[in-house]
């Protein structure tokens, strides 16, 4: 499964969230404005995870589709080093230094990649584990691709999204879609604190949470309104970054 993000709908909602440009502390939630977004489901740049990422090292982006998003990282400078491992996979190319394909759940590939180009300093896991039977499983297994001190950053789709959970509380419906948060190759759903829980469920400690809450006039006035409250019901997807302590 791609990483490429599945809330994408003939306008990315991801490319209209909006940016808070201060850091976030450690559990702090945050809004982020990507300024670039080359659609379709394989070819897309996150660029809303790039605040999360530190600078240098190598990255793996997992998941990551054609490998846009590390390609990106890499010629803009901001990692020393950067590929890919998918099911769907072009040529490495300019910009990757190395690509993979195979199905992720394949037992010993992920292995294979670490022990041929890893460890990691920084891995992505974009808008995968929901589709997966057991993300815990994974995330443990990326876990386990890291160097001492290497950063995971997850995203997933926030379940608790209003117009999710208003159609369920007040409609009575909770009808798969072929895209979007309620996607019908979606296994898994979360919301703030089970996304958090799942990229920490192999040990590793949280150092940021970020939401991306689209930057709609009316979204942003209900959140100011609330004081940032009603979040939880605004966001479309959480990042969380952790650290292999």
């Amino acid at each position: 499964m791609g990483a490429a993000c599945r809330l994408c709908n003939a306008a990315c909602p991801v490319c209209h969230a909006r940016s808070l440009s201060h850091p976030a502390s450690p559990g702090t939630v945050t809004s982020m404005e990507p300024d670039d977004c080359t659609g379709g489901y394989h070819g897309h740049v996150r660029v809303d995870a790039f605040g999360l990422i530190p600078p240098g090292g190598s990255l793996l982006d997992v998941g990551g589709g054609f490998g846009e998003t590390a390609r990106a990282l890499r010629n803009r400078g901001q990692v020393d080093r950067a590929g890919v491992v998918d099911m769907v996979l072009g040529q490495p190319g300019d910009g990757l230094d190395f690509a993979y394909s195979g199905d992720l759940c394949q037992p010993g590939l992920l292995e294979r990649v670490r022990d041929e180009q890893g460890p990691f300093d920084t891995i992505l896991a974009l808008d995968f584990l929901e589709h997966l039977a057991d993300p815990w499983a994974m995330v443990a297994r990326l876990h386990g691709l890291l160097k001492a001190g290497g950063r995971l950053i997850v995203s997933v789709p926030n379940v608790r999204y209003f117009a999710v959970s208003c159609g369920l509380l007040f409609g009575n419906r909770w009808s798969y879609q072929q895209e979007g948060i309620l996607d019908r190759t979606h296994l898994r759903f979360f919301v703030r604190d089970t996304a958090v829980a799942l990229a920490t469920s192999s040990g590793m400690v949280v150092e940021q949470v970020a939401a991306n809450v689209p930057a709609r006039r009316a979204t942003r006035y209900l959140h100011a309104l609330t004081g940032g409250h009603a979040e939880s019901l605004l966001a479309q997807q959480y990042l969380v970054r952790v650290r292999n302590a």
